[in-house]
């Protein structure tokens, strides 16, 4: 009887051991992640949001980021000036960072594309 020779496995394929979910296959595409900013006090972190403030006419963002504090991971997620962000990843990466308008009665609603 002759029987087929081992599968030898191709290391440098693409690993394809996680295409297959519980309830169907994978996306083969990137999942998404927030674009990256410098703070203005040199703190790197993810652009979650840009809200406007009715109020007054000025862009806040909301940025997330991780650091050390008493040897612990700390979360920090604040809003702060659009102003005092310098981006750090190419002008389209930023297109599909969600956009809102804090009212002046304080009710968040999507952006219009139009600055009051």
């Amino acid at each position: 009887m002759i029987t087929a020779a081992p599968r030898r496995r191709n290391n440098n394929a693409i690993d394809q051991s996680n295409t297959v979910a519980n309830d169907g296959p994978v996306p083969s595409d990137v999942p998404y992640a927030p674009p990256i900013v410098a703070l203005s006090d040199t703190t790197v972190g993810h652009l979650l949001a840009w809200e406007l403030m009715e109020i007054d006419g000025t862009w806040r963002a909301w940025v997330s980021w991780v650091q050390q504090s008493g040897g612990r991971p700390v979360h920090k997620v604040v809003s702060v000036h659009a102003s005092g962000l310098r981006p750090l990843e190419e002008p389209e990466s930023y297109e599909h960072v969600p956009r809102w308008v804090r009212g002046r009665d304080g009710v968040i609603r999507p952006w219009s594309g139009e600055i009051p």
